[in-house]
């Protein structure tokens, strides 16, 4: 079991040795006043280092507060490993030794495969209440796996518009509506559930107690990362009807 208060502790000293490292060569390059090329890729670096460290202090500082380290387990472990990826993927950029814009394919990436995990993992926690909801995220993960491996070709392909073509589009438009949809279904039947068994626990959601005059009320809702969720999901819905609708228009 990983120890988070460890784990804290040396993103904490490796955020303070940054700022340090950080300051003493903006002090040396002030006092040289050689402020060069290298000089500003290491500067850069440090700041990337600082950036990353203060990320993962955030969710640990979050787990801590909501425990979603158990929560959404899969999502935490693959977010680290992107955090992983894109400190070394900035490091790359930064030092020349891949171009920019594999940096920003690869960037583009992360982002999907970091929404991908969470979104199956959030979809995982409704599964095992109702033999129709089960259905509804197994259909549900087919069209996320399409969206996804539909998503690659469009980051990596130069001028991918006119290489894959209209109709490649209108099918990954059409396989997003969808994805989104099953998604938005299986919350609302999700919270059908939960409100038909108000004694079951649910990991989607985050609870606290409200005190009063002798009177303790828990009250519950929807953890931050569903709502994240579920923006995300209702833009993968309406934008693609907006877009090709303006395009029918215009």
């Amino acid at each position: 079991m990983v120890d988070f208060t460890e784990l804290k502790r040396f993103f904490m000293f490796t955020l303070i040795g940054s700022l340090i490292v950080c300051a003493l060569v903006a002090v040396i390059t002030v006092l040289v006043g050689n402020f060069n090329e290298v000089t500003g890729k290491v500067l850069f670096t440090l700041f990337m280092v600082v950036v990353h460290s203060l990320v993962s202090l955030a969710f640990i500082w979050n787990n801590e507060r909501q425990h979603t380290f158990d929560k959404l387990e899969f999502f935490i472990n693959v977010l680290f490993i992107i955090i992983v990826l894109s400190f070394l993927t900035s490091i790359f950029g930064i030092w020349d030794l891949i171009s920019e814009e594999m940096v920003s394919n690869l960037y583009a990436t992360y982002f999907v495969i970091g929404f991908a995990s969470l979104h199956g993992d959030i979809l995982s926690k409704a599964l095992n209440k109702e033999g129709y909801i089960d259905i509804i995220i197994y259909l549900n993960y087919v069209f996320m796996a399409i969206v996804v491996l539909m998503l690659m070709p469009v980051i990596y392909i130069d001028n991918a518009t006119n290489a894959l073509g209209e109709f490649y589009f209108r099918a990954l438009g059409a396989a997003g509506i969808i994805d989104g949809t099953l998604s938005i279904l299986t919350i609302i039947f999700y919270r059908l559930y939960m409100n038909k068994h108000p004694k079951a626990e649910s990991p989607l959601e985050n609870s606290w107690q409200q005190s009063q005059t002798n009177v303790k009320a828990e009250r519950k809702g929807l953890s931050i990362w569903v709502w994240i969720l579920i923006i995300y999901l209702v833009a993968q819905i309406i934008l693609p009807l907006l877009f090709f609708g303006f395009r029918n228009i215009f």
